[in-house]
């Protein structure tokens, strides 16, 4: 029996073969057409959305004698494949009506609580949010990290992020 509920994946934002596996996973879970991906990010996208400047990327790399020919990258093999659509932050109510299988939050301390649900809520049933995290050195640190959200609340008096007990 097939759950309808969304499932909430937080990764290293280097671990792009995760990304990968987890999109590969989901699309042999599913019945229907390869789920679609949602990949939202802050002002900087860590990989090119565009054909043309992924191509010359991968040709000055080739030149350079970092790509290996013989080996395919699965990562590029995924973002070439289509079905990516990407989403600055500030541009989050361009998605609202859309539904996708995967959704990608690249820049975790740049969410709100509004884009976190507005990113959310068009994931389908059964799919999947994945959460990219530049890095932590122990979960402790996640509910103590200063997130963009928290800079309104800042004054004179409380200038830095209270510790958690």
């Amino acid at each position: 029996m097939a759950s309808n509920y969304a499932t909430v994946l937080s990764s290293l934002s280097s671990a792009t073969s995760h990304i990968v596996n987890l999109h590969y996973m989901l699309s042999k879970a599913v019945v229907k057409s390869r789920p679609s991906v949602l990949w939202c990010y802050k002002d900087k996208l860590e990989l090119s959305s565009h054909k043309k400047k992924r191509a010359k990327q991968v040709k000055k790399l080739m030149q350079r004698g970092l790509l290996d020919p013989e080996k395919v990258d699965p990562f590029s093999l995924f973002l070439e494949t289509g079905g990516l659509t990407y989403c600055l932050y500030k541009d989050s109510e361009r998605i609202l009506g859309n539904t996708f299988g995967m959704c990608i939050l690249q820049d975790f301390e740049a969410l709100t609580p509004n884009l976190l649900a507005r990113t959310i809520e068009t994931v389908e049933g059964g799919g999947l949010i994945v959460l990219l995290l530049r890095s932590l050195s122990s979960l402790t640190s996640l509910y103590t990290m200063a997130m963009d959200v928290h800079e309104r609340f800042r004054t004179e008096s409380h200038s830095e992020p209270q510790r958690a007990l």
